[in-house]
């Protein structure tokens, strides 16, 4: 497709195309419109535009929380850029800019003086010009001022144009409305303000990770807290750009600003949308990218080749638009990592910027497949291992280790959270590579990468278990919302009673929130009263429910006893772990 004809038959909310706001055909006067329009436009030059045979597309695998750091740099455009829904005021702004001027603006009036005369047209279009002159190369300076010079930089007319400039400055641009309500490019070389340190540590008090003086927990815990906090704003822990505009989306959400944030890196190769003009407490996150279409999707390939959404059928590319919403840290979650989820996928066409709905990136099928394929290794693709670097290949057993141990660390949301018999088929392709006899001198060789991937395997299973209490709790499927109070219980007994012995050797993290699990289950309200009493209910439905409460304690009591137990044999040696605890050191379940 020809790139000028990118989204050319796009109609925005106020039915004008990209070509007649181009024109100066059309004003943008309201927010939703200005959104719209944005994206379209930073998808078209951020992305489709950059595109060639050769442009390192997004796995979709890399827009499904959490984000990966990116290690590599590539020669593709970047920018940060801020939209207010409201005008500027320079002095009382939070954050350093320079100021541009619409031709619509009168000079301020001295007090008592009369109204000046408007600037000189050409003076302050030269202005404007040389905000942005010194902030570019000066191979960009006589290209800039040959087309730009002459023209209103601060109309949205421009911008397109502009951002072939813009994508070469390090720092953001500010778009807000002007005095006659109109959106208007208001500002350059913006930078965001980014006290990561204090909103560190407040973030990790408030979650309960940090303390005062507490120097260990906080060393224990600080990635963590990073992680979940960058995470809430769409980012990996990564480069100063994405970190400084997620800390500036904070501190605008806190003054209840209308804002948009958007952010493309030149690494991550996605456009990273912070939409706060509905003044939540936290933006809505979207991203765009470039993304492949896994070649098992035939279905979804022969709609999307038929209707001309591919950008390139021979490599399948697409457009992919994802929109996320944030979770509250909770700390008795078993996901406690969880700060994100997708609620939204698109496929944008390239020509209409029709929106086709497909779950391209958590499809179950797709992941069996490429576990596979790794296995195999056949797997095609990169991942960042322990933020040490990327894993190119899975051919050989030591990368093929790194990168399981990697993609299972990736998607360990997902698995633990799917059915059991989905886990047990994901479990027996795992074990059918890491235990296979065959491969005992390669493993012998990489002992420490194949300990690795078998703790992961086995905090998997333990996480996937102790989830189905929890969902038991919140009644959540597979579990009925109107299951009776003496069913509930007898599914708590059941769990602890068929699981006992491999309760015994969860990790501490996960044998802690079993145990706060079953606490929580004891303490419902409807079963508090009944087992505070000391001797059994003359109802028999509540004595039914008093015995059961008092087997569930009994049970409870008994793990910690063993474990206790277990955990100081194993310290003097003279206990034997199960299968898969013998030979591990424990793994970094999140890295």
């Amino acid at each position: 497709m020809d790139k000028g004809a990118f989204f050319a038959a796009v109609r925005l909310t106020n039915n004008a195309s990209l070509a007649e706001i181009q024109r100066g055909e059309h004003r943008i006067q309201d927010r939703h419109t200005l959104k719209e329009f944005l994206e379209y436009i930073h998808i078209k030059k951020g992305l489709l535009e950059a595109y060639s045979a050769d442009y390192p597309l997004i796995e979709p695998r890399e827009l499904l929380p959490s984000f990966e750091s990116n290690y590599a740099e590539y020669q593709l455009p970047s920018f940060s850029m801020v939209a207010f829904n409201r005008p500027l005021q320079y002095q009382r702004e939070v954050f350093q800019f320079d100021l541009l001027h619409s031709l619509g603006e009168a000079v301020p009036e001295k007090p008592g003086g009369k109204p000046r005369r408007l600037p000189i047209r050409e003076r302050l279009l030269k202005e404007n010009a040389e905000k942005f002159l010194p902030h570019l190369t000066k191979e960009l300076r006589a290209a800039f001022k040959e087309k730009f010079l002459r023209q209103d930089l601060t109309s949205l007319a421009c911008y397109e144009d502009l951002l072939e400039f813009i994508f070469h400055m390090d720092r953001a641009h500010v778009i807000a409305r002007d005095a006659q309500d109109e959106f208007r490019l208001l500002g350059c070389y913006a930078s965001f303000p980014s006290d990561l340190d204090t909103e560190l540590k407040q973030f990790g008090r408030r979650l309960g990770k940090f303390s005062e003086r507490d120097d260990a927990a906080y060393e224990r815990h600080r990635t963590f807290v990073y992680q979940f906090l960058m995470e809430l704003y769409g980012f990996p822990i990564a480069a100063e750009r994405r970190t400084s505009s997620a800390l500036f989306a904070r501190k605008l959400s806190r003054l209840k600003d209308s804002y948009l944030i958007k952010v493309l890196g030149a690494s991550d190769r996605t456009i990273t949308s912070l939409n706060g003009f509905e003044q939540k407490r936290y933006p809505i996150v979207e991203k765009a990218a470039l993304v492949t279409v896994p070649a098992d999707l035939k279905e979804m390939h022969s709609y999307l080749a038929d209707n001309g959404f591919y950008v390139d059928p021979d490599r399948r590319v697409v457009v992919v638009k994802v929109i996320y919403t944030q979770h509250r840290y909770h700390r008795h979650n078993v996901q406690e990592d969880r700060a994100l989820s997708v609620v939204k996928q698109e496929i944008l066409h390239p020509y209409t910027g029709e929106r086709a709905s497909f779950n391209i990136l958590k499809d179950t099928k797709s992941f069996i497949v490429t576990l596979n394929d790794i296995i195999r290794g056949e797997y095609v693709g990169s991942i960042s291992y322990r933020q040490e670097g990327l894993i190119t290949s899975t051919k050989t057993h030591d990368d093929r280790l790194k990168f399981l141990y990697a993609w299972l660390t990736k998607n360990q949301r997902r698995f633990t959270s799917y059915s059991k018999e989905f886990f047990a088929e994901l479990k027996k392709i795992l074990n059918d590579y890491i235990l296979n006899p065959d491969y005992k001198v390669y493993f012998r060789k990489y002992a420490d990468l194949h300990r690795e991937v078998l703790g992961k395997i086995a905090y998997l299973q333990q996480l996937h278990e102790v989830q189905q209490l929890e969902r038991l709790l919140h009644r959540r499927p597979p579990y009925n919302r109107r299951l009776t109070t003496e069913r509930f219980l007898a599914l708590a007994l059941e769990f602890v009673e068929d699981n006992y012995d491999d309760i015994l050797h969860y990790y501490d993290d996960i044998f802690a929130k079993c145990n706060t699990l079953l606490s929580l289950i004891a303490s419902q309200p409807y079963l508090k009263g009944i087992g505070q009493q000391v001797d059994p209910p003359a109802n028999p439905y509540h004595r039914t429910l008093w015995l059961m409460l008092k087997r569930l304690r009994s049970l409870q009591e008994s793990l910690a006893k063993d474990r206790e137990r277990i955990k100081h044999a194993e310290e003097e040696g003279a206990f034997t772990r199960l299968l898969m605890r013998e030979s591990l050191v424990k793994p970094h379940p999140r890295s």
